[in-house]
């Protein structure tokens, strides 16, 4: 009885990890599962930093992880620094993102760059291109999107991903000139 019991446990786990998914951080594996200290470490992070800073994915209509659309920001005050990824019409694209926080729950992305499609017209070693758009946190989850009659859309979740890090990020060159760059007012 008791083999049976936990036989449906260890298929989610093969299933979940075969998948190659990058877990929820509220769904994330107990301390006790190796890397412990991992684990550990992560979720302090995770706690401790600002609102937008983290790890974000959405794989709603996603064949594969490999498309999943994912942001990896870094917050220093106001200031919001951090890279982006989708996949779409068969391709991948990807690039950098600057935004400035103007509350605990919102942002407008300011600046944008990477591989030309819908996101951009300017590859990063070119320069930024000057954007004015949302990032928004509601119920715990990140949106890119102004919703409906001005509503929260946020299809992000915070995970523990498997990919580059936090402070990989903040290794960047560019990280250090994203965060010290001065904001230019538009006309």
């Amino acid at each position: 009885m008791k083999r049976m019991l936990s036989f449906p446990v260890v298929l989610f786990v093969l299933a979940s990890s075969s998948f190659g998914c990058a877990k929820p951080v509220s769904q994330a594996a107990p301390p006790a599962s190796p890397p412990v200290g991992a684990a550990v470490d992560v979720k302090a992070n995770v706690t401790a930093s600002p609102p937008f800073a983290g790890s974000w994915e959405s794989c709603a209509g996603a064949e594969s992880p490999d498309q999943c659309s994912r942001y990896l920001l870094l917050q220093r005050g106001q200031r919001i620094c951090g890279t982006w990824s989708y996949f779409a019409s068969g391709d991948s694209y990807e690039g950098r993102v600057m935004a400035e926080a103007i509350s605990p729950v919102e942002a407008r992305r300011t600046g944008i760059c990477g591989r030309p499609g819908s996101e951009t017209r300017t590859e990063c070693e070119a320069g930024w291109d000057a954007v004015d758009r949302p990032l928004r946190l509601c119920g715990g989850k990140l949106g890119d999107l102004d919703g409906k009659d001005g509503r929260c859309f946020a299809d992000f979740e915070r995970v523990e991903h498997p990919g580059p890090s936090l402070d990989d990020l903040a290794a960047q060159a560019w990280v250090e000139a994203c965060f010290s760059r001065k904001e230019e007012k538009s006309k």
